[in-house]
């Protein structure tokens, strides 16, 4: 077969293909429109794909909750650094396990959560990182973080319960931004501020 019947072939093909397409879609609709049985069973499947998608939902947010309850166990019994300087490395490196994670999948968004938790335990200010959080972490694993963080009671500086937004705290009565708001980690460009806050705490150690 040369390469000119080939293409002839080819395009016969998909003309044909398309024409099979345009005509059962408009026995579709003709079916839709007049068929009342066709729209009870058209009906029945979509309640069927409902029904099957929300217990996927339901099921991944048992085993987020479990797999959340899991972390938390984990992180509670490691002993968090004391001193500023151990703790701003700490921040950096938790905030940066956490961005690299973020990025590779719903299998990771747990873990990421955790490392971001990790590093919210350690830092001054918790409520203004949630803050920054909200801006620059992923929707759902801001949400997963947020659930961490309420089954420890909120105990987290403040930390709200799940399903709250930030986005009613006036950030004009949230002071001491180390490095201001819009800082980077080292290499991360996450927009997390670290370091001024713990060089604070240092001078006041050393007073």
């Amino acid at each position: 077969m040369s390469a000119r019947t080939a293409s002839q072939v080819a395009v016969i093909t998909a003309a044909a293909a398309l024409t099979g397409l345009v005509g059962y879609a408009f026995y579709f609709d003709y079916q839709r429109r007049n068929n009342p049985d066709f729209r009870k069973g058209l009906k029945k499947q979509q309640k069927k794909l409902a029904a099957a998608a929300e217990a996927r939902t339901k099921a991944e947010k048992e085993r987020n909750s479990k797999a959340l309850r899991e972390a938390l166990a984990t992180v509670q019994a490691e002993i968090p650094p004391t001193s500023p300087e151990e703790q701003e490395a700490y921040f950096q490196e938790q905030v940066a396990e956490g961005e690299k994670l973020s990025v590779q999948g719903p299998e990771f968004m747990v873990p990421a959560a955790t490392h971001f938790y990790r590093a919210l335990r350690v830092y001054p200010q918790p409520v203004e990182l949630l803050m920054i959080y909200q801006k620059v972490v992923p929707a759902p694993i801001f949400a997963l973080l947020l659930e961490l963080t309420s089954l420890t009671g909120g105990g987290m500086g403040g930390a709200p319960p799940p399903g709250a937004s930030l986005a009613d705290i006036d950030e004009g009565e949230i002071t001491g931004s180390p490095n201001g708001a819009t800082s980077a980690t080292s290499g991360s460009g996450s927009g997390m501020g670290s370091g001024g806050e713990w060089e604070r705490l240092s001078d006041e150690e050393r007073r």
